[in-house]
């Protein structure tokens, strides 16, 4: 089969199709030919980008990293302000939506990883990474003297993940309660709290640069 020149569309193509094929069939029935039909390609065009489910997975693991961690800092890396970073990381931290394709996978695959430790350490790489980077912010901020930190940088970090996680979840199961921006503005209630920084709101006007 001649390799097709966009190799990253077609993947996140198949990563998309494996979002609807595990949310009809389950992660533990899902199987390549479900991927495929999802797809509307033939089973071997699944084949040729991942092996099994366990590759498709590692690509997941992946492409969150690159979005949660390597988007975000890329993202916050260009702006001064802590105050700027925080909301911008916040924001980009929660999924688009019930069908952010990406973050539906990492939500059923879960119970996956617990008896998977190459998956498990992808799950916790992920969440650490995450951490570090809002740890490195709120340190950045206490410098600059607009955060006063209740608690150590790396727990305040790492309580904004988990919330991110929590509400994130209510967002892909449709919980009409919990939408992106009543999320959004939740994580940074608490970190208006936990920084003893007003002006950590949603509609804070923040102009993202591209990292030089």
């Amino acid at each position: 089969m001649a390799r097709p020149r966009n190799q990253t569309a077609r993947r996140a193509q198949l990563i998309t199709a494996a979002g609807r094929a595990v949310s009809t069939y389950g992660p533990a029935r899902v199987r390549v030919a479900d991927i495929a039909d999802a797809a509307g390609v033939a089973r071997g065009s699944v084949h040729y980008y991942f092996r099994d489910l366990g590759d498709l997975l590692e690509q997941v693991y992946k492409d969150a990293v690159d979005r949660f961690f390597t988007q975000r800092l890329d993202a916050v890396t260009g702006l001064r302000d802590a105050r700027d970073k925080l909301v911008v990381c916040a924001r980009r931290g929660l999924p688009t939506g019930p069908d952010d394709e990406l973050v539906r996978l990492l939500y059923w695959f879960g119970p996956e990883t617990t008896d998977n430790p190459v998956f498990a350490a992808h799950g916790q790489g992920l969440f650490d990474r995450q951490v570090a980077v809002y740890t490195g912010i709120l340190e950045v901020g206490e410098a600059q003297g607009h955060f006063t930190l209740t608690e150590s940088a790396i727990d305040i970090a790492a309580n904004l993940v988990t919330l991110e996680d929590g509400y994130g979840l209510h967002i892909v199961t449709g919980n009409r309660s919990v939408t992106p921006e009543r999320a959004l503005s939740l994580v940074l209630g608490y970190a208006r709290t936990a920084t003893g920084c007003a002006n950590l709101t949603p509609d804070r006007p923040v102009q993202e640069h591209p990292r030089a």
